[in-house]
């Protein structure tokens, strides 16, 4: 933990972003694999360790010649909906709506997103990163044009990477739009056989945005739907993703119907998944907590 919160400390501003994502990371490891009931809740993690422990000395390393970042993560709830390593999810549509605009401090990630495992096809040379349509309140480290801080929701198709592959790691963007309270954002993530990139997809009532980018083959077997708040921004959620569909390369009703389903930070609830055919698992809804909904 304390190599955790040492990267933290160090690490540049332009790369909060992308060390966040190793939050999710660690929190994952610390949480248990659970079977798939007709409705799944899990209380709030009351034993994981806090990323925002003080550290009083940090070893030399990327960033350490500047003072410790006096802006720290507060940590993610999410629910980690996951495959087995013999399949790969090549889509995932999902719904959720444009909540009120929170206080004007830190910054708030809402996203749902797919990642790889360790142990899934292709996983190096990219390693750890996630594919997601990220709505933003506040700064971000997303190399787009963004609107002033605190002055509107926006959002944008991104992939973060905490690898050390050159072509991949750090923050990825493309172009940001402006949303409104209220708006129902309809999210496509897909991946294109035959060229080999990921499409996202944001739509909504403000218009349409896309980012696509080629993993190169990099199997992902995971889909992620998370509440991420930084730097003391707050979220009384729940966050509420609608109507969601994976799609699986292989044929394999299992893969819908008996994932592991990991839980991080607050957790949330995901509703029974039904499988349309052999490749399409139907999800209803998938609920994730805020710290704030559940103190």
């Amino acid at each position: 933990m304390a190599v955790l919160v040492w990267f933290y400390l160090v690490m540049k501003p332009t790369h909060r972003r992308a060390a966040r994502y190793v939050t999710a990371l660690f929190a994952v490891v610390a949480t248990v694999f659970v079977a798939l009931p007709s409705s799944l809740a899990q209380p709030p993690t009351v034993t994981q360790p806090s990323p925002t422990v003080p550290v009083t000395s940090a070893p030399a390393g990327p960033g350490s010649d500047r003072g410790p970042d006096k802006l720290q993560p507060d940590g993610t709830s999410a629910v980690d909906f996951r495959v087995p390593v013999d399949n790969e999810i090549v889509r995932l549509r999902t719904h959720f709506t444009v909540p009120p605009k929170p206080p004007r401090v830190g910054t708030l990630f809402l996203w749902p997103g797919v990642e790889p495992r360790p142990d899934g096809r292709n996983y190096e040379p990219i390693g750890l990163g996630v594919l997601q349509p990220v709505l933003t309140w506040g700064p971000s480290c997303a190399p787009t044009r963004q609107p002033p801080a605190y002055s509107t929701w926006w959002i944008s198709g991104q992939y973060v990477n905490v690898g050390n592959d050159p072509r991949y790691e750090g923050c990825h963007s493309g172009t940001a739009m402006s949303v409104k309270v209220g708006e129902v954002l309809d999210i496509d993530i897909a991946l294109d056989p035959a060229s080999g990139r990921w499409q996202q997809t944001i739509t909504g009532q403000s218009g349409s945005v896309r980012y696509s980018i080629n993993m190169r083959g990099q199997a992902q077997n995971r889909a992620l739907f998370a509440v991420e708040p930084w730097d003391n921004a707050q979220y009384g959620g729940p966050l509420l993703f609608s109507d969601t569909t994976i799609d699986f390369r292989n044929a394999g009703r299992q893969s819908c119907l008996d994932p592991h389903v990991v839980y991080i930070g607050a957790g949330g609830r995901i509703s029974q998944p039904t499988a349309l055919d052999e490749r399409r698992c139907h999800i209803d809804t998938v609920s994730v907590n805020s710290r704030r909904t559940v103190e």
